[in-house]
């Protein structure tokens, strides 16, 4: 603890143990007394808000790797600093009815039958914005997958989370 060694806690130790055996100090050993359990308080809380800053900085961390985890998996690492802190500097002035827009973009969801839907279900999908995927023999789109759910199911179909892509 800064500002409180090992020297002052012996002291302030020696201290109390005589005061506890005598019942009374002199004046001057009393005030040294209280000087340093003042100390030893002083240097707690020091060492309290250390602990607190190294807290806060995991935590700014953690949020930071998240972000640009977020960042790297939708391909923005080939951007140069400027693009990204004009890009970032657009999406922070986003609105909230845009941001939760984008928010039901970023769920990419395939939707994949085993036998060809009706045409309502595959209306449907297309309303939502879905492409036919023929690699994968799938309809691909964005949204939340338990809304997409219903309309799946009309046609036997399957719902399944894909991770997020660059470019998406």
């Amino acid at each position: 603890m800064a500002g409180f060694d090992e020297t002052a806690l012996k002291r302030l130790e020696a201290l109390v143990a005589r005061s506890k055996a005598s019942g009374k100090l002199p004046a001057s050993e009393a005030l040294e007394l209280k000087e340093l359990k003042l100390l030893r308080q002083t240097a707690e809380i020091a060492k309290s808000r250390a602990d607190i800053a190294v807290a806060k900085r995991k935590i700014e961390d953690r949020e930071k790797y998240r972000v640009g985890g977020l960042a790297v998996a939708v391909g923005l690492s080939r951007w140069n600093d400027d693009e990204l802190k004009g890009g970032f500097t657009k999406l922070a002035e986003l609105s909230d009815a845009v941001r939760a827009e984008l928010a039901v973009k970023g769920k990419q969801v395939r939707v994949s039958f085993q036998d060809a839907p009706d045409d309502v279900v595959l209306t449907a999908l297309k309303k939502r914005g879905f492409k036919w995927n023929a690699t994968a023999k799938a309809w691909d789109g964005s949204g939340e997958p338990a809304d997409v759910q219903g309309e799946a199911e009309l046609g036997g179909g399957m719902v399944e989370p894909l991770p997020l892509q660059p470019g998406r």
